[in-house]
């Protein structure tokens, strides 16, 4: 079950950061997370970038 809503978690963090353009500190809290830079190390632990590098990466991809 944790997986699931990680899973979920995630893809809303990635559609947050990227269309949406929320920053990291935003997404963080939308998400529940008490400290951003526990959000910082789950999202880096599970796309290999930290947010502001998706984020940039999104911007240079989707103009």
């Amino acid at each position: 079950m944790r997986e699931l809503i990680d899973e979920r978690r995630l893809l809303e963090a990635r559609r947050l950061l990227g269309s949406a353009r929320w920053d990291a500190r935003s997404v963080a809290d939308h998400l529940g997370f008490t400290d951003p830079a526990n959000f910082g190390r789950f999202f880096r632990d599970r796309t290999g970038l930290t947010p502001a590098a998706f984020a940039a990466r999104d911007t240079t991809t989707h103009p």
